[in-house]
């Protein structure tokens, strides 16, 4: 598909790309323009992530030529930092000439465009050689399932950007790749602070189609939600990840995710039927009979 042929797309006059997120507008034709832009990106950047990073026994003109060439010939967008106004300062840290620095999360350095109010998200793909956080189900000593904190590596964190934007989560779009192939950029519109953390939250989570298990086993720190014909478990979910967008809708944002073990599904009763309530709220709009939301802990979220 030709990006630039679609007229939601437009081009970003900071990357030079084009992009689907031009404001703080958020609304589904958005939505479904980057998971577009995501998927053909994803493909490309995970070619692209073959190619190893310089080293002593590489001259680093030539492993930046050969970067450039293979990111050209997979169309993967190469966004110089300066473009962004992004440099290293005196103390090791990024910061921008002209984007305004946010506080920085877990995962990602963001950066704001105040005239658009679009936020640039730096992730570093050198960070203790993995990329932010994933979540895991794992067993503990007493053959009881746990969410576990686990490293992600790059198609883990372009999983979770695109299956949060897909699911109905805040919008986002994967840009591409800084020229020196050290960041993954992602793009986001400006959210806004949420109102009421429970109610918000259960609201985003409701957005999502997501689906609580019941039973004390599971329903701590997650949700379910089927995307992509599979399921994935959502995590994470504290006051710093709900938000609100810039219709006043509440909304998850840089959330955890993970994919289930399969072994789960036969051990944990009410964890197969969260599964299942959450394909049959994918696909038929319609929120299942079975009380997701009774005797939920919000605090435990």
């Amino acid at each position: 598909m030709n990006e630039s042929g679609q007229n939601q797309y437009q081009i970003d006059f900071l990357t030079g790309h084009p992009t689907a997120i031009t404001s703080h507008k958020s609304n589904q034709i958005i939505r479904a323009a980057c998971a577009t832009l995501n998927n053909q990106r994803t493909r490309g950047i995970m070619e692209a992530a073959k190619l190893h990073a310089p080293s002593e026994q590489i001259q680093v003109d030539v492993w930046a030529a050969s970067f450039e060439r293979e990111t050209r010939k997979l169309q993967v967008p190469v966004i110089p930092l300066s473009k962004l106004g992004i440099s290293h300062n005196s103390d090791g840290f990024l910061d921008s000439a002209f984007l305004q620095t946010l506080v920085s999360g877990a995962e990602a350095s963001p950066f704001l465009d105040t005239k658009s109010q679009v936020v640039y998200k730096l992730f570093d793909l050198k960070a203790n050689g993995a990329l932010g956080k994933k979540i895991s189900l794992q067993k503990d000593p007493e053959s009881a399932y746990a969410v576990e904190l686990c490293d992600a590596t790059l198609m883990d964190t372009m999983d979770k950007l695109s299956v949060l934007n897909k699911a109905g989560g805040h919008i986002t779009e994967i840009v591409g790749l800084s020229e020196n192939g050290d960041y993954l950029i992602a793009k986001q519109p400006l959210a806004y602070p949420y109102e009421d953390l429970n109610s918000d939250r259960e609201i985003s989570v409701f957005n999502i189609k997501g689906i609580v298990p019941l039973g004390p086993s599971l329903r701590h720190s997650i949700a379910i939600i089927w995307i992509f014909d599979a399921p994935w478990i959502v995590g994470d979910l504290h006051k710093g990840n709900i938000m609100r967008d810039a219709n006043d809708n509440p909304t998850i944002i840089d959330a955890l995710i993970g994919t289930i073990p399969d072994l789960a599904y036969q051990e944990v009763t009410n964890l197969a039927f969260a599964v299942n309530d959450a394909k049959d709220f994918r696909e038929t709009n319609q929120l299942p009979l079975r009380k997701q939301f009774d005797d939920v802990d919000n605090d435990e979220l």
